[in-house]
């Protein structure tokens, strides 16, 4: 992971294989990565992250959602969906393919701990020495909060976007706040009693219309829980006319028509950004315990661009996701942006990992994205592969 503060360390040095499995990540990311980027036919063997949207459904509906939220493509009508689970048969395979090329897994969703089988499967993961990253809302914590500490999951991500009030609403759940603190605290719990490191907890804010005013607050709240760390995001957004001048060139380089870019369709100009970088400030003054580390990584003054800019890519540039990174749909579906499933390169119900990561479609694409200037499409300007890691 790159622009990582060096605070961050602490925890991940706790764990060894996580360490480790970050040491090989960087090697594949910033070495391997930009040599294979060289490649004239688009083919890479620097696969490092594994990412596993596990499932469509989730309990909570967050304004914001690029899936699920008020502009949301599974909630839209002009959209296509993209929904479905894979049975755990499959995602052993997978895992026993991929093992050997030691991948660190990412799993989100929808919410992963509604996908029935997500505790045996990551369980299965841990026994074939992956190290393994999880994004949750908490729902499913505190009921398996001794496998996991028992069984050595790495790291626990928790959404934690504001006071109670305030991070209910952000989530459109009562009661959201409180179950993520039910289970975030019996973790820790288990982990002191049983002397374990593991795994880390690190809580996720992402600031929005409904928590703009609360942001030092909502840190003093999430130190309360003892993180790891904490993770603040500037939202990924876009507009409509950036939507569009995207989709003619995704059309003209791919021969699609992507959809999931009118999740993300955002207005922004109500956003107080004024009182959002006194808060940044005071946030980063240092007057706080936990580690934090602010998504993108920008100076305080370029803070009312990247509201206002949404085109300004702040010098981010040549996205390499796709040489290191492989991800996965509900429905098994391989595509070449998480956050973006509108090219689809092949399905791991039917083929390999292997085959897929280096076959015609998949090398299509990134031949597509380093044609573009500057190696990035114009809806790449707020996402998280090319600005968060």
């Amino acid at each position: 992971m790159r622009r990582i503060p060096i605070q961050f360390l602490a925890p991940v040095c706790r764990n060894p294989e996580l360490l480790k499995s970050f040491a090989r990540g960087s090697y594949r990311e910033f070495v391997k990565s930009k040599i294979d980027y060289r490649n004239e036919d688009g083919s890479s063997s620097a696969l490092w992250l594994l990412s596993l949207r596990i499932t469509h459904r989730c309990n909570h509906r967050c304004a914001i959602c690029a899936q699920w939220g008020q502009n949301g493509y599974n909630a839209r009508e002009d959209t296509p969906k993209v929904t479905g689970e894979v049975p755990l048969e499959i995602y052993k395979k997978v895992i026993d393919e991929v093992a050997p090329k030691k991948v660190h897994v990412y799993i989100t969703g929808g919410e992963p701990f509604l996908y029935e089988p997500l505790v045996p499967l990551v369980n299965y993961m841990k026994q074939k020495a992956l190290t393994v990253q999880i994004v949750t809302n908490g729902v499913g914590l505190e009921k398996n909060a001794e496998t996991i500490v028992e069984n050595g999951w790495d790291m626990i991500c928790v959404s934690f976007d504001g006071p109670k009030e305030i991070h209910d609403r952000c989530r459109g759940v009562s009661g959201a706040l409180d179950t993520a603190i039910r289970g975030i605290s019996a973790i820790q719990k288990i982990k002191k009693q049983k002397k374990n490191k593991k795994p880390a907890i690190f809580v996720l804010t992402t600031i929005s219309q409904n928590n703009q005013y609360t942001l030092v607050d909502t840190v003093k709240e999430a130190e309360k829980l003892r993180p790891d760390g904490m993770i603040i995001y500037y939202s990924w957004f876009t507009q409509e006319w950036i939507g569009q001048k995207h989709t003619k060139m995704a059309n003209e380089l791919l021969g699609i028509t992507p959809f999931a870019w009118k999740g993300y369709v955002r207005d922004t100009t109500s956003l107080d950004i004024e009182r959002i970088m006194e808060q940044v400030e005071e946030i980063k003054s240092g007057k706080f315990a936990t580690p934090f580390l602010f998504v993108p990584d920008i100076k305080l003054k370029d803070i009312r661009k990247y509201y206002t800019e949404p085109e300004n890519f702040f010098g981010y540039k040549k996205c390499i996701s796709p040489w290191f990174q492989l991800d996965v749909m509900p429905n098994g579906d391989t595509v070449t942006c998480r956050d973006f499933p509108d090219f689809v390169t092949g399905n791991i119900k039917e083929t390999s990992i292997s085959d897929i990561y280096n076959s015609e479609k998949h090398r299509k694409f990134r031949r597509a994205l380093r044609s573009c200037e500057n190696g990035v499409f114009p809806i790449c300007s707020r996402c998280c592969g090319l600005m968060g890691y």
